[in-house]
């Protein structure tokens, strides 16, 4: 599916309901995201502030024990060797009521003063008269690390969802825009449609003087193709609500001599040969049905045969075969030709229901249709009743 950035095409509903539908959109991921941003910022955060915390306990322990150790060997507290490899700073008291660290509460492992971390360790137990370890670290508070990660990570998460948000807007609104375009195209089309039959018959009325057989005949095939057309939007309209009630057993052969006799004068208007090979076939049928079903087939036939161009039309074997050699439909069309509004070519006039049509009736009834078809050579519809 193409999908194009605002097109000029849009209206202005679709566009009210494409910013509706991404306003909430975004709304909704943000604080979905907000929230998720803020679990993972806690809980790394958690992490690395325990993990933190173990090393320096275990450096603290080190210490001590390295402290302890010394002492039992009679070392002095002023030849003692108190360095440790480690990341931290690493502070001895003798004296906790030093002025420097007043305000740390020695009763307690751990103090955050000015973004400074202090851990206290009293595990020296006097040793060397030393009463206290303190591991300092006041890089973890000031430079949080893990903030901005998580800003960076959800920020481009974040505009990727808008930029997926964008495309699913687009791809909810595309379907909309397609039917509305081919709606729009149906009443230009249905407008060309009606205006010249009843600009025929305007013409041949608008006048003082007697019609004459011409001004008839023309009013009758204007007549009769306004009287298709509404039959036609009828049927569209009322698909859903025509059911299989109050069937009838009539001779198909007779219904289409009938129908015949208007596609006669209009297939003379452009010079087309209608030959037809027609046996007594009784069915079970709508008499409505059945015309409306061949009226959409010759109607298409006379419609895209050209000028002297000949269509045969067959009712035997419980089989209805239309033969033309008009322009024909190439192979990738023939997957669309029975989908409603579809159109094989713009040339010619048209709504681009009538085989869809023909299509809904041969589904009510199960009649199996076939189509075969060249470009420039021809098309042939087989409908089978069996």
């Amino acid at each position: 599916m193409k999908i194009r950035l605002f097109e000029d095409t849009f209206t202005k509903y679709e566009k009210k309901t494409f910013f509706s539908f991404l306003a909430l959109y975004l709304m909704s991921i943000t604080i979905f995201l907000f929230v998720i941003a803020f679990l993972f910022y806690k809980m790394n955060y958690n992490l690395s502030y325990e993990n933190l915390i173990s090393r320096m306990q275990l450096e603290a322990k080190q210490l001590s024990s390295k402290i302890i150790m010394q002492h039992m060997q009679g070392i002095k507290l002023k030849d003692a060797n108190l360095s440790i490899s480690g990341n931290f700073k690493t502070i001895t008291i003798t004296k906790p009521q030093t002025k420097i660290y007043s305000k740390i509460d020695f009763n307690k492992s751990i103090n955050i003063l000015n973004n400074t971390i202090f851990l206290v360790d009293n595990s020296t137990y006097g040793h060397l008269e030393i009463e206290y370890i303190i591991i300092k670290d006041d890089k973890f508070l000031k430079t949080n690390h893990i903030l901005k990660k998580t800003i960076i990570i959800f920020s481009l998460l974040h505009i990727t969802m808008i930029i997926i948000g964008y495309f699913l807007a687009m791809l909810f609104l595309q379907p909309i825009i397609n039917q509305r375009k081919k709606l729009d195209n149906f009443v230009k089309d249905t407008t060309h449609e009606l205006n010249t039959p009843i600009s025929a018959i305007i013409m041949s009325t608008n006048k003082d003087a007697k019609l004459s057989h011409k001004d008839i005949y023309r009013i009758k095939l204007s007549a009769k193709r306004i009287s298709e057309i509404y039959n036609a939007l009828t049927y569209l309209v009322l698909e859903t609500n025509y059911k299989n009630t109050n069937l009838q057993t009539i001779n198909l052969k007779n219904v289409l001599l009938k129908q015949l006799e208007y596609f006669e004068l209009l297939s003379k208007q452009k010079h087309i040969t209608l030959t037809y090979a027609l046996n007594d076939i009784a069915y079970k049928i709508k008499k409505e049905d059945f015309i409306r079903l061949i009226n959409n087939l010759i109607s298409n036939a006379i419609k895209y045969t050209k000028t002297n161009g000949k269509i045969h039309i067959i009712l035997k074997n419980n089989k209805l075969i239309i033969k033309d050699n008009g322009i024909g439909i190439s192979a990738k069309q023939q997957k669309d030709i029975f989908k409603r509004f579809y159109r094989a070519t713009n040339s010619i006039g048209g709504f681009g229901i009538g085989l869809s049509i023909v299509k809904n009736i041969c589904k009510k009834y199960n009649f199996s249709i076939q189509l075969k078809s060249e470009q420039n050579i021809g098309t042939t519809i087989i409908i089978n009743f069996t």
